[in-house]
């Protein structure tokens, strides 16, 4: 047992010893020097030998010293909590908040696959913008000559490569008008024909990769970096 005061435990001491109980006192000395220590080491200590614990505590309840130790009575939410019933709902609410997710993660996933834009739909649907291209293996940049007054905005970009659902296709100049020409999509390749400038560069046949924000087209020698403007910096 703790006591604020060697006082108070003077009496448990003495009730103790003389029912044949030998006590010891921890910590009464620093406290007798000063009371408001008391509290800061957590009072003045009494201790009885581990074989008479039982028979102490006895004493002290019988003679109104201590009250019988109950068990702290639980609030009603800590009784829902560990009510077994309870428990079990809350784990088939967790199992079924679980799988619904997974089953709608899963639904979109599909849902976005079935309504994947195919590649020709990317190809005429996108805006796409002729970063560079690669000709044995020296980088150029595309510079259309206009003779139309062009405003140039940040988020604008004016060497775009068009390719239009009836097969005719519209390359930007290098250092010239914009090219035209026709192109043709057969076995996962792209065909350029007919090209009116430049057609010893541009005129090929091309693989293709290409995503929502990313186009390459890839031949012998020529290589063609695009951007989709919505994703790029221009």
């Amino acid at each position: 047992m703790t006591f604020v005061f060697p006082t108070e435990l003077a009496v448990v001491k003495s009730k103790l010893e003389s029912e044949g109980i030998e006590c010891r006192v921890l910590d009464e000395h620093t406290v007798q020097v000063h009371n408001f220590l008391s509290q800061a080491i957590g009072g003045v200590r009494l201790q009885v030998a581990e074989s008479n614990l039982e028979r102490a505590s006895i004493i002290l309840e019988e003679n109104g010293f201590v009250d019988k130790w109950k068990e702290p009575e639980q609030s009603k939410v800590e009784k829902k909590i560990s009510d077994p019933k309870f428990q079990k709902i809350i784990k088939l609410l967790l199992i079924s908040i679980v799988t619904i997710t997974i089953i709608l993660g899963f639904s979109v996933f599909i849902y976005r696959h079935i309504n994947r834009p195919t590649d020709l739909e990317l190809l005429t649907e996108r805006n796409w913008c002729i970063d560079y291209i690669v000709y044995q293996n020296q980088e150029y940049v595309p510079s259309t000559i206009s003779d139309k007054v062009q405003i140039r905005l940040i988020v604008e970009c004016f060497e775009k490569l068009d390719f239009q659902t009836n097969g005719h296709v519209q390359f930007p100049g290098f250092n010239t008008p914009r090219i035209n020409g026709n192109w043709k999509m057969e076995n996962n390749f792209i065909n350029i024909s007919q090209i009116d400038t430049l057609d010893f560069l541009l005129e090929r046949q091309y693989e293709y990769k290409i995503n929502h924000s990313e186009l390459i087209l890839n031949s012998d020698s020529l290589k063609i970096y695009c951007s989709n403007l919505k994703y790029g910096y221009y």
